[in-house]
């Protein structure tokens, strides 16, 4: 790719950018689902594109993208996140709720796709991994596991895991805002009785002035560096230090040059991070402004992978599809609502539809379900995931380690290691949490 054409494509990309904003704008229903504008833009430019309308050619470097920028937005994950003791004992109820559907839809995605690859002949090898991470993680995560499949010879689950993504997406706020309206008649809800009471700039359109916060700070003197110059050079560095890292280490352990190169990076952000921390350099880092960077990377990825989607595969295979989101959806529900309620003293409604939310969509759409129930912000929901999202950062490797188990015929060991994960989430949250919450709900009924 030429520079030429690079920029070419940029422009293209900022173009169905936009068009995507203003649909949604003009659209509201897209809003009440959070789906996201370069979701949207991407959808209008596969209509327009040559597999559909003809109207308009997409390049076919859009299908290079993710392959790409995943690098970055891997290495972004891990800057900023510290753990300590205090953080985990603290949330641990929290923690063994959502650990749980991680590892359940680990477990169920992996061994359902692998019974409806026996009838659907032709899916991709390993496409029902992909609930893991478009559920979890959405569009981002689910890109980055199909192009470790890419990696790997397989093709098509990059465009599996969009649609599993989006489905995802959707059925996160159709059924959250449905469990939202029921919980809030039922009492469940601890600080709200209008679940609708939202200003119409949370969903679209520009910010009041009072809303407006900055997207980083500067960390040093314009004068001597642009500040996101700076930063986003940051973030490069630790997608080298991790190519730099494994490639030194794949010269004495070769099982290492098979890790996928996301690997590298996710191990590159943490090398980097840590490393700046132990030699007081993370002064210089703004962690917000990287984040954002990150941030637009994936919208980009969104987009171009929504654009060069592979429909003939995509129309082939949606009854499976279909039949694996209702399945996990269903079981996720169960387990976000019930294991929140036996495992959480206070606000179980609360984290229980951050649970659902992030285990169907994403952080957002957590956020989206807990704001309709808590319009003022005084929920500890959203600070309890975000301890978490800190605590479980070590379950991004997954998204190299699961295709890289598929594609050498482990799947089972996926199956297992997912089946562990959860069984010991549930185990541990009934005897630490749900028999003492059990009893105290008991006598206090007495």
């Amino acid at each position: 790719m030429t520079v030429k054409s690079l920029f070419n494509d940029m422009l293209i990309i900022a173009l169905f950018m936009l068009a995507g904003y203003f649909v949604r704008q003009l659209i509201k229903p897209l809003q009440r689902l959070f789906l996201p504008a370069s979701l949207i833009g991407g959808l209008v430019a596969l209509i327009l594109g040559q597999q559909c309308l003809g109207l308009i050619e997409i390049p076919e470097s859009f299908s290079s993208f993710s392959n790409v920028l995943i690098a970055p937005i891997m290495a972004a994950l891990l800057f900023g996140v510290t753990i300590t003791k205090d953080k985990v004992v603290g949330y641990l109820d929290y923690i063994f709720v959502e650990q749980g559907i991680y590892g359940m839809q680990m477990a169920l995605g992996a061994l359902i796709g692998m019974i409806l690859s026996g009838i659907w002949t032709g899916l991709p090898l390993g496409w029902g991994t992909l609930s893991q991470f478009a559920f979890q993680g959405g569009h981002g995560n689910a890109a980055a596991a199909g192009e470790a499949y890419l990696e790997n010879g397989i093709e098509g689950n990059v465009s599996v895991g969009m649609v599993l993504a989006t489905f995802g997406l959707i059925v996160a706020m159709t059924f959250g805002m449905i469990i939202v309206n029921i919980g809030v008649r039922k009492g469940w809800a601890t600080f709200v009785k209008d679940p609708t009471s939202q200003p119409d700039s949370y969903y679209g359109g520009p910010l009041p002035e009072d809303k407006r916060t900055a997207v980083g700070h500067l960390t040093t003197s314009s004068i001597a560096i642009n500040h996101l110059a700076f930063q986003g050079a940051w973030l490069l560095i630790a997608v080298l230090g991790g190519n730099k890292l494994f490639g030194f280490l794949g010269q004495f352990i070769p099982i290492v040059n098979s890790f996928p190169s996301l690997t590298y990076s996710i191990v590159g952000g943490a090398l980097v991070w840590n490393i700046a921390k132990a030699v007081k350099l993370d002064k210089y880092i703004d962690v917000k402004l990287i984040h954002h960077i990150s941030g637009f990377l994936l919208e980009v990825v969104v987009l171009t992978a929504m654009a060069t989607l592979d429909l003939e595969l995509v129309s082939t295979y949606i009854v499976p599809i279909l039949i694996l989101t209702l399945i996990l959806v269903g079981i996720t529900i169960l387990m976000a609502f019930g294991l929140s309620y036996l495992f959480c003293k206070d606000q179980w409604f609360e984290k229980a539809l951050m649970a659902y939310g992030v285990g169907t969509g994403n952080t957002a759409t957590g956020l989206a379900l807990v704001r309709a129930v808590d319009p003022d912000s005084q929920s500890t929901a959203p600070d309890t995931h975000g301890i978490y999202s800190a605590v479980c950062s070590w379950k991004e490797i997954f998204i190299s380690l699961v295709p890289m188990w598929t594609v050498s015929g482990a799947t089972m060991m996926v199956v297992g290691v997912g089946g562990l994960m959860c069984g010991i989430c549930v185990v541990l949250g009934l005897v630490l949490f749900g028999i003492p919450n059990m009893k105290a709900r008991k006598a206090a009924k007495q």
